[in-house]
């Protein structure tokens, strides 16, 4: 063989390896799977997915092996947010304010996006000072708690500063940041602070008191309803290379959306397990079902919160569309 036939032939053979090696198996996505869960009620869908074994099941029906997934507890969007980007956990929950700035800070880069969404939720305004009806009433020295500064209520209290105060600032003079048992034990007892924007349970906890009254909502300040309060999230490189576990996790919160809706007792008690509350049983299914929170995987005026959060200075960029913080597979709510 002349040596220009050898050397097409070499070629050919070169071909044909890098050919059979495009054509052979793709490599296998993870059958395990790391989610950091925070605390409280707007996360009950990743709880209960994980504890009947719904991410399992659909990712078998998708022709997958299994996933096991396992839930590492966190407080607060910052120790997530870490986690995230340091792949200590694939997935991760945060209120949407906290998915909203981890999206601003990572694009171009890791590109944490969202999954799905997880709920939203009536915040109520409580007081239990004389006089107060209206936040106008509130006077200097009064003090408002939110859980952070960045929190979803923080953000509606400037909202709703702007509307009825004509300046957003002036929440900021008003607030002051307090965990919610801790607000939540304040109020009952009087001291300390003059009103708590809550959210639920504790927002059932405090209506129930005959020493406090509800004085606002936070349905309307942005939208026509109430906005998306937690998301499910994850970098763009874990989704690229695990397009069915993805999915697989997306129909298993879609199934523990449903049982939240059909099953409240069995919800209620799989939260209690899950985070040893001292709440009682009924009280919580009572929440789940008294139209305070909204469980969808949908979401709903992320846009619109957004805008809010980039007026307040916390956001660089408003998204143009909601489907710049989700990744595909997700329809909008109504109304958004």
């Amino acid at each position: 063989m002349s040596i220009r036939l050898a050397a097409v032939a070499a070629r050919l053979v070169s071909v044909a390896l890098l050919l059979s090696a495009l054509s052979g198996p793709t490599l296998a996505e993870t059958n395990t799977v790391r989610i950091g869960l925070q605390y409280g009620l707007v996360y009950l869908p990743v709880m209960i997915a994980q504890n009947e074994g719904l991410f399992d099941k659909r990712a078998k029906a998708a022709g997958l092996d299994g996933l096991s997934v396992t839930l590492s507890r966190f407080s607060g969007s910052a120790a997530m947010n870490d986690a995230l980007l340091s792949d200590s956990i694939e997935l991760g929950t945060l209120g949407a304010t906290g998915a909203l700035i981890a999206w601003d800070k990572t694009r171009g880069r890791q590109q944490i996006k969202s999954l799905c969404a997880l709920t939203s939720v009536v915040y109520t305004l409580f007081t239990g000072k004389q006089g107060v009806t209206a936040l106008k009433d509130f006077t200097f020295g009064d003090k408002i708690a939110v859980p952070a500064f960045n929190s979803p209520q923080a953000i509606l209290l400037r909202v709703a500063a702007a509307r009825q105060l004509g300046d957003p600032a002036k929440a900021d003079t008003l607030m002051v940041s307090l965990p919610h048992p801790d607000a939540t034990a304040a109020m009952r007892a009087g001291q300390g602070i003059a009103g708590y924007f809550s959210t639920p349970p504790f927002t059932q906890i405090l209506r129930a008191d005959p020493k406090l009254r509800a004085i606002m909502t936070s349905t309307g300040l942005i939208g026509d309803g109430d906005p998306t309060a937690a998301t499910l999230n994850a970098k763009q490189g874990f989704v690229d290379a695990n397009p069915k576990v993805t999915q697989a996790i997306l129909a298993g919160m879609e199934d523990a959306v449903s049982l939240i809706r059909s099953d409240p007792r069995r919800a209620a008690a799989i939260y209690l397990a899950s985070e040893q509350v001292q709440i009682d049983q009924a009280q919580v299914e009572s929440t789940l079902t008294d139209g305070s929170l909204v469980y969808g995987v949908a979401p709903k005026d992320m846009v619109n919160l957004a805008k809010a959060m980039a007026a307040q200075g916390l956001l660089r960029k408003v998204p143009t569309d909601w489907q710049e913080l989700f990744f595909p597979g997700l329809k909008e709510r109504d109304g958004s």
